[in-house]
């Protein structure tokens, strides 16, 4: 199949991480993907590695999603090439840990931008133009720490809670043509820790998964027309637990484990 003629992905937070393992998950099923992020080099690192491989073109898009009205703009500029992505992955985000007063307001502020406005423009603008022809799938990167609170992932967590509800929500009103589905991972190996500076409970470090693990089971649930998906066997058991315990306990709990691992 030529190039021109495969599908466009597009994918936030390419650089690394899950966001990357996402992009390479796409390239190998045979998608051009567009690669978005801040850093630039890195896509372009990327971008030859998957052109390379897959025999895929690819689009990079140097963009910083924290600034206002850049979905907007990304989505114009897309147009302006013929560039139609028929999947939205919409996984950049990040965390700050922490007590939540001690927590930067410009960083919170930032974070918001990114996990929640970004994300709805980017869905909404997408979301739009895949109604309008027809198809296309969106996948939604929410979070385990979206079902309930998170002591010193405070607003991370309820970032995170957003993504979910917006996605079951857009998932009832895009049916049956566009597809939503959100992924629920839980802790992985991508940095996370150390950009947050948030350390987790012994008891989470156990239920880590591989990055390229959880970025198949989210586009395999996505491609099964799945409405939502927690990664891995014991994250599952963990959420469904979760469901039975009153939220005001699991936040008293969740916060002592929390202020224990640091201690």
């Amino acid at each position: 199949m030529a190039q021109q003629h495969k599908q466009w992905a597009l994918v936030t937070g390419a650089s690394s991480g899950l966001g990357l393992e996402l992009a390479r998950a796409l390239a190998a099923r045979n998608f051009n993907v567009v690669l978005v992020a801040r850093r630039g080099q890195l896509l372009l690192n990327l971008s030859a590695q998957l052109e390379r491989q897959h025999g895929i073109a690819t689009t990079v898009e140097a963009v910083d999603l924290a600034a206002p009205n850049s979905s907007i703009a990304l989505q114009r500029r897309l147009v302006d090439r013929g560039v139609e992505p028929t999947v939205l992955v919409n996984n950049a985000a990040f965390g700050i840990g922490g007590r939540f007063v001690n927590q930067d307001t410009a960083q919170l502020r930032a974070m918001v931008q990114v996990n929640i406005v970004a994300l709805m423009e980017l869905a909404h603008v997408f979301g739009e133009r895949m109604a309008s022809y027809g198809r296309g799938h969106m996948l939604f990167v929410a979070s385990t720490a979206a079902n309930g609170p998170t002591p010193m992932l405070a607003a991370y967590g309820a970032s995170k809670a957003f993504v979910l509800s917006l996605g079951e929500a857009l998932r009832a009103e895009l049916a049956p043509k566009v597809g939503v589905t959100v992924l629920m991972p839980g802790l992985m190996d991508t940095g996370f820790a150390g950009v947050s500076g948030y350390r987790a409970p012994d008891w989470a470090r156990s239920t880590m998964l591989a990055p390229a693990s959880v970025a198949k089971i989210g586009l395999d649930a996505m491609f099964a027309g799945k409405s939502s998906i927690v990664a891995g066997h014991l994250n599952r058991l963990l959420v469904s637990a979760g469901r039975f315990t009153p939220r005001e306990l699991q936040a008293r709990m969740l916060f002592r484990s929390a202020v224990k691992s640091v201690e």
